[in-house]
């Protein structure tokens, strides 16, 4: 009995790691997680990560809040679905953790065997161009023009009566990729550096979502994004 299930789990991780991770195939890998058991399979075979900065001003270190949220990724060039990650911007770190006892826990995905990862329906790649050492999020991907967010927290202190108060502001910036070429800016000044002939649209498209511009940076970039790449279509065409 013990020989036909090892030789079936065998065809099937071999069939199944042959797939690209599509939405199709993702009860697939669920399957076979199930069959193998993701504790056994080396995915929290990492160091044990613990948070040094806890008492913060309400601020936080990840991406979007302290809690873990069901993602996937690829580790060691396997796919994995429904595994709990939450993402570190302090030290570009990808967490996980068990669905067991083990799950307090938190791990420690070794970096360099992290391909991509997919986080609150968002997805997170290494760019070659840039030596594979940080996650970038792919913001938007078109014809002529892409957009990578990288994003990154620092870190400052504040000593209180009470103790040391610690508060994490975001540092991100962006890459829009044309032409197999990338441009890295950071604010509207440097977008119209990188893009003179569409200086007047720009301005347009600035002083109409200047308020998403200063809330929410990354949402104007996004935003911004397509815009862009349409008007090079135009271009193009």
């Amino acid at each position: 009995m013990i020989k036909p299930y090892f030789h079936f789990i065998l065809l099937f991780s071999a069939t199944i790691l042959a797939q690209e991770p599509t939405t199709s195939n993702e009860k697939i890998y669920r399957v076979f997680d199930q069959l193998v058991g993701l504790d056994n399979n080396g995915l929290f075979n990492g160091p044990e990560f613990i948070d040094l900065y806890l008492n913060t001003d309400g601020t936080f270190r990840y991406l979007e809040g302290f809690d873990y949220t069901q993602g996937s990724v690829i580790y060691r060039g396997q796919y994995y679905v429904d595994v709990w990650l939450k993402y570190d911007l302090l030290e570009d770190q990808l967490l996980t953790k068990s669905k067991d006892n083990l799950g307090i826990f938190n791990v420690k995905l070794i970096h360099e065997f992290v391909s991509e990862f997919t986080l609150k329906d968002r997805h997170f790649v290494k760019l070659k161009d840039f030596g594979q050492k940080n996650f970038f999020e792919l913001g938007y991907q078109g014809q002529e023009l892409d957009l990578y967010i990288n994003h990154k927290k620092n870190k400052k202190k504040r000593v209180l009566k009470s103790g040391v108060q610690y508060s994490f502001k975001p540092l991100n910036y962006y890459l829009f990729k044309y032409q197999e070429t990338y441009a890295r800016v950071e604010t509207i000044s440097n977008v119209r550096r990188e893009f003179p002939e569409y200086k007047k649209e720009i301005n347009d498209f600035y002083h109409n979502s200047k308020t998403l511009y200063i809330q929410d940076r990354d949402s104007f970039m996004k935003k911004l994004a397509p815009y862009l790449d349409n008007l090079l279509q135009k271009t193009k065409s």
